[in-house]
């Protein structure tokens, strides 16, 4: 969560309990060296009477002020890689063991290639969490790792969710707008027309036409794209579908019928049942305009990106939230709990012990 000196906030910690509070103390808090390391524990019942939780965890906050150079410098790592569409690895200490050798914030920065800065670059802790960064990197999933010296979050920040949309009608202009809420960065193409205009799209990065002959190379469509197709023109459907094929993006919907589909498939010499198509597009919601229809998209989106089923909560067995994944060195043979961890990298991480109490 990023406190803004107006008491605006960006982002969150919990559920929604702790951030009044927190971003009323924080300058407080932090006012003597510009970090701090707060712990809120609502198991009892005063807790529960002065936040209003009644989760049952117990939650541990890293504030840090922005100012100081150590922040400074990981805004700066992250910010060009966030605009480039590159990702990253941060490594941060959350609760020095051992105060000679880190101090809670610390970091590593690492650019998925080799460290590049951070309080921690070159120290024996940077050789120390060598593994651990190459699981997170190929796992592309959060570590909480723990060390002799150190506990430490080692998180994977990868660029924004990216969204190709195929079609520029009047149904598309809110699958857009609902789409950047969510934070991705999204595209919009279509056969040249009076529709294929940028100022129709505002939350688009952009805006383009279609050739004739189909090709999508323009589009930039990688295997962590999802590709919705949504322009009501069977014809230029048929001539956009090989090419999007071959590009294998992580989702793929397309807007109509299950007949309609499976005739393109079958049409372009394909076998839909071959392929993980969503057709028709979207979490069966009764959506019945176009911004319950944006609203039916996005989430089946979010859902498949999560490895998640969409369906209710309440019918989940397990907890709402997955648990961080641990890691020790193999000649560390301590028992440790399993924590949820969550970690923004700008302003706070967070242990949080229920997962219920994590948004």
């Amino acid at each position: 969560m990023l406190i803004l000196p107006d008491g605006r906030r960006v982002g969150s910690i919990s559920g929604g309990c702790l951030e009044g509070d927190v971003a009323r103390k924080a300058a407080w808090w932090t006012s003597d060296t510009g970090t701090a390391l707060r712990t809120f524990d609502n198991t009892t019942a005063d807790a529960a009477w002065e936040f209003g939780l009644g989760c049952n965890g117990v939650i541990t906050v890293l504030l840090e002020r922005l100012e100081q150079a150590a922040v400074r410098e990981m805004v700066d790592f992250l910010a060009p890689r966030h605009l480039s569409r590159s990702p990253s690895v941060v490594a941060t200490v959350i609760r020095s063991l051992d105060l000679t050798v880190c101090r809670d914030g610390d970091r590593l920065l690492h650019d998925s290639q080799s460290a590049v800065g951070g309080k921690l670059r070159g120290s024996s802790i940077e050789s120390e969490l060598a593994e651990a960064l190459d699981l997170v990197i190929a796992e592309r999933a959060h570590r909480l790792v723990h060390l002799p010296e150190a506990e430490i979050f080692v998180e994977w920040i990868g660029p924004p969710q990216r969204l190709v949309i195929l079609g520029a009608g009047h149904d598309v202009i809110p699958v857009v707008s609902t789409a950047r809420q969510v934070g991705w960065t999204v595209w919009v193409a279509d056969r040249p027309s009076l529709y294929v205009q940028s100022h129709r799209f505002p939350g688009a990065a952009k805006v383009l036409a279609l050739p004739a002959s189909g090709e999508v190379d323009a589009l930039k469509i990688d295997a962590d794209t999802a590709v919705v197709v949504m322009s009501h023109n069977y014809p230029q459907d048929l001539a956009v579908l090989p090419y999007i094929l071959k590009t294998d993006p992580r989702y793929l919907g397309l807007l109509g019928p299950k007949s309609r589909a499976e005739k393109l498939f079958k049409e372009v010499g394909q076998d839909i049942r071959q392929w993980n198509v969503y057709a028709p597009v979207g979490l069966d919601l009764g959506s019945d305009c176009p911004e319950t229809m944006a609203l039916s998209i996005i989430s089946e989106i979010q859902a498949v990106l999560n490895g998640r089923s969409g369906g209710p909560l309440k019918d989940r067995s397990g907890p709402i939230h997955n648990s961080a994944r641990e890691w020790r060195p193999a000649n560390q043979n301590v028992s440790a709990g399993v924590w949820n961890l969550g970690l923004t990298p700008v302003a706070c991480s967070i242990r949080n012990e229920d997962p219920a109490c994590l948004a």
